[in-house]
C-alpha cells in the first residue's frame, strides 16, 4: 500500500498535466510564420527540419504522428509536444525527490512549473522545446542517480558485496549519462550547456575518475551511439528541406547550424534587452511567491552543495547565454532556468515544512499542517483558470481554426493548375494540405520571401500563361499587371487583360466621375473559425483615378447597428486606384467576420473615402432582404 501511495504523485502528475495540455491544445496548424507549421508539415513527410536538423525529434515525431489515431497530422504533432511536456513534469517530480524534497512540495514545484506560461506554450503546439525539457530533466536524473550509487559504493552497506554492486551500479548509471547527453544533442544544441556544470559535478564527485580512463569508454560510446541519428538526414535528402536551402548548404553545415552563431555575434533583428528583462521573464512564470518560496532552497548548498553547485551553474549559464543570444523568442531558451527554479522551489517549499516540523507535530497543529497541505495543492490549481484565456489554443475558435481555413480558402480559389507565389510560411500552409491530405495536387507553389523574388516568379508564370495568384501586396506588381481578388489571394492579369465576371447582382452605381459599381454579392460562409461574410465587388473603370482611396465594407442589422466592417485598399491593398487602368472591369473581394452569435443582416454598405483625412468621398447601399 505504501508503495502504491508513493506512486500516486506521478501517476496524479501525468493525468493533470497532459489532460490540461489535451484540452488546451492547438487542434490543428494555428500558426503561419514559425517553426510550428514546418513541424506539422516535416514530421509527417520526414522533411528536413531547419538546421540542425533535430533527428531524434524527427524520428519521434514521425512515428507519433504515424500511431496516434487522433485529429489530423498537425493535431498529432501538437500531442507529441503535449506528452514530451507532461512527461518532463513527472521527471521533475522525480528530481526533486533525488534533491531529498518531500513528496508535496515536490508535487506542487512540478505543478507550478506545468502551468508556467512558456511552458506551457510550448506543450500545446509542435515545438521542439518540451522535448528538450524533458531530456534536460533525463540528464539530471541520471546524474542525481549515479551520485547515489557513488554514494552507495563508498559506505559499503552490508559489507564488501554491496560496495561491489554500488560500483557496477554508478558504471551502469554513468554509461546512462553519457546516453542521456547524446540524445540531448542528437535533439537541441543547448545541451551543450549542461555539459560543463556535468563535468565539474562528476569529477567533484568521483575525482579518482580522472585517473581511470577505462571508466570512461562505456559512457563515450554511449554519447556517440544517439549522434548517429544525423546520418538519417542525408537519408532524407531526396525529401529536402522544405525552403530548398539543404541542397545547398549540405550535411556539415545543415547540423552544424552556423547561421544561428549571428544572433551571438550581431543583432539582426534589434532586440534590446538586459538580464533584468530575463529575470522578468522567469519571475512571470512563479509569480513574486514562488520567488519568495524558492529562496529556503539555497539551504541545500549546505547540506549538498555539489547538487546546489550543479543547478546553480545550470540556471547560471543559461542566463548568461541567453543574454547574448539575441533572438526575438528568447524566453523559451531559458527553460533550463525555469527548471532549476522550480527544483529550488521544491527543496525551498521543503525547508520551511521541516523549520515548521515541530509546530505540525503537536495536536493543536494537525489542523494547520492539513491546511499548509491543501494549500501547496490549491496553489497552482488556482492560477491556471487566470492563464487559461492566453493559453487555451483550442479556443476561441477564430484562434483556434482560423489559419485551417485560410489555407482551404486559398486552394478553393484556384483555377486548375495555377502557381501561387508567397511567403515561405503561407505555401507551407497550402503544401500542408497537398501533402498530408491530399488536396489540390494540382497546384505550384513557389515560396520566396524576397519581393524582387516574388516578382520575378509571377514574371515567369503570368509569361506561361499559368494561372497566377499571390497572397499579399507587391512593389510594382501593380504597375506591370492587372489585379483582381480570387478569394482571400491576389489574381495576377497580363496588364488590360479582359476578363470574364459573374457575380450574382447587376447594379449601376457611379461612385466618382471615374468608377461605378456595377455589380456585387454577399457569401454568408459558416467556417470552423467562425461566421464571416464575403463582400464581391465588380468595378468599372471609365478613367484612372486621380488620388487612392480606401474602401469601407460594412454590414448592418436591422435597427442600423454596425456588426462587421473591414477597410482596405482595393484587392487586399494590392491595387490602388491610381494603377487601376481605363477601361478594364476589377473584381474586389472584403471579407467581414462576425460574432458568433449574430443578428439577421439587414443591410450592406460600401464607403470609398480618403485614407489621409478620413473624408468621405462616396456611398452605396443596398438592403440585403430585397
Amino acid at each position: 500500500m505504501n508503495r502504491l501511495f508513493s506512486r500516486t504523485p506521478p501517476y496524479a502528475l501525468l493525468i493533470v498535466s497532459l489532460g490540461l495540455y489535451a484540452i488546451t491544445l492547438a487542434p490543428t496548424v494555428v500558426t503561419l510564420f514559425d517553426d510550428s507549421l514546418e513541424l506539422q508539415l516535416a514530421l509527417p513527410t520526414l522533411a528536413i527540419i531547419h538546421p540542425t536538423g533535430y533527428p531524434l525529434y524527427s524520428i519521434l515525431g514521425w512515428l507519433a504522428v504515424k500511431l496516434i489515431p487522433l485529429g489530423d497530422a498537425a493535431y498529432r504533432a501538437n500531442l507529441f509536444s503535449a506528452l514530451a511536456a507532461a512527461g518532463a513534469v513527472v521527471m521533475l517530480y522525480a528530481v526533486a525527490r533525488r534533491l531529498g524534497s518531500l513528496a508535496l512540495p515536490a508535487l506542487a514545484a512540478a505543478l507550478l512549473f506545468a502551468i508556467g506560461p512558456v511552458w506551457w506554450s510550448q506543450a500545446t503546439i509542435a515545438e521542439v522545446y518540451a522535448l528538450q525539457g524533458f531530456l534536460t530533466l533525463i540528464i539530471l536524473f541520471a546524474l542525481l542517480r549515479w551520485d547515489e550509487c557513488i554514494a552507495a559504493s563508498k559506505i559499503g552497506l552490508n559489507g564488501h558485496r554491496a560496495s561491489m554492486q554500488g560500483r557496477f551500479s554508478a558504471n551502469a548509471w554513468l554509461t546512462f549519462v553519457g546516453f542521456s547527453f547524446g540524445l540531448g544533442l542528437a535533439h537541441h544544441r543547448l545541451t551543450l550547456l549542461l555539459m560543463p556544470p556535468a563535468l565539474l559535478f562528476i569529477f567533484w564527485t568521483a575525482p579518482n575518475l580522472i585517473r581511470r580512463p577505462r571508466v570512461w569508454l562505456a559512457p563515450i560510446l554511449a554519447f556517440f551511439i544517439p549522434l548517429l541519428l544525423y546520418f538519417t538526414i542525408p537519408l532524407r535528402s531526396h525529401i529536402g528541406s522544405l525552403d530548398g536551402t539543404y541542397a545547398q548548404i549540405g550535411f556539415w553545415g545543415w547540423i552544424l547550424g552556423g547561421g544561428y552563431s549571428v544572433f551571438l555575434r550581431d543583432n539582426p533583428f534589434g532586440v534590446e534587452r538586459d538580464l533584468f528583462d530575463l529575470l522578468r521573464i522567469a519571475l512571470d512564470q512563479y509569480g513574486w511567491l514562488g520567488f519568495l518560496a524558492a529562496l529556503p532552497g539555497y539551504s541545500i548548498w549546505r547540506e549538498k552543495p555539489r547538487q546546489f553547485t550543479l543547478l546553480f551553474l545550470i540556471g547560471l549559464i543559461d542566463l548568461l547565454f541567453a543574454s547574448r543570444y539575441l533572438v526575438a523568442d528568447i524566453e523559451v531558451f531559458l527553460i533550463p532556468l525555469f527548471i532549476v527554479w522550480a527544483l529550488f522551489l521544491a527543496v525551498g517549499l521543503t525547508a520551511f515544512l521541516r523549520f515548521l516540523a515541530p509546530l505540525f507535530s503537536r495536536a493543536a497543529f494537525t489542523p494547520l499542517s492539513r491546511l499548509f497541505a491543501l494549500f501547496l495543492i490549491l496553489w497552482p490549481l488556482l492560477l491556471i483558470p487566470s492563464r487559461l484565456p492566453q493559453q487555451d489554443r483550442s479556443q476561441p475558435p477564430a484562434r483556434a481554426w482560423g489559419v485551417y481555413d485560410y489555407g482551404l480558402d486559398m486552394m478553393e480559389h484556384m483555377e486548375v493548375g495555377g502557381s501561387v507565389v508567397g511567403l515561405l510560411g503561407e505555401m507551407t500552409l497550402i503544401r500542408y494540405f497537398q501533402r498530408t491530405e491530399g488536396l489540390r495536387l494540382d497546384i505550384e507553389t513557389v515560396a520566396a520571401d524576397p519581393e524582387p523574388e516574388r516578382l520575378a516568379a509571377i514574371r515567369d508564370r503570368v509569361e506561361k500563361a499559368r494561372p497566377t495568384y499571390t497572397t499579399r501586396p507587391l512593389t510594382g506588381l501593380a504597375e506591370a499587371y492587372s489585379l483582381e481578388a480570387a478569394g482571400p489571394l491576389v489574381r495576377v492579369w497580363p496588364a488590360a487583360a479582359t476578363r470574364q465576371h459573374r457575380l450574382v447582382n447587376a447594379v449601376s452605381a457611379p461612385l466618382t466621375p471615374q468608377i461605378s459599381l456595377i455589380g456585387w454579392q454577399t457569401t454568408l460562409r459558416h467556417l470552423r473559425s467562425g461566421p464571416a461574410l464575403r463582400v464581391e465587388l465588380l468595378w468599372r473603370v471609365h478613367a484612372v483615378p486621380e488620388a487612392d482611396f480606401k474602401i469601407s465594407a460594412r454590414v448592418l442589422a436591422a435597427d442600423g447597428q454596425p456588426l462587421a466592417q473591414k477597410d482596405d485598399f482595393p484587392v487586399h491593398n494590392a491595387y490602388p486606384p491610381t494603377r487601376w487602368r481605363a477601361g478594364e472591369t476589377i473584381l474586389d473581394a472584403y471579407d467581414l467576420l462576425l460574432p458568433a452569435t449574430t443578428a439577421p443582416l439587414s443591410r450592406l454598405q460600401i464607403i470609398a473615402y480618403d485614407p489621409q483625412t478620413g473624408q468621405e468621398i462616396a456611398r452605396w447601399e443596398q438592403d440585403l432582404n430585397e
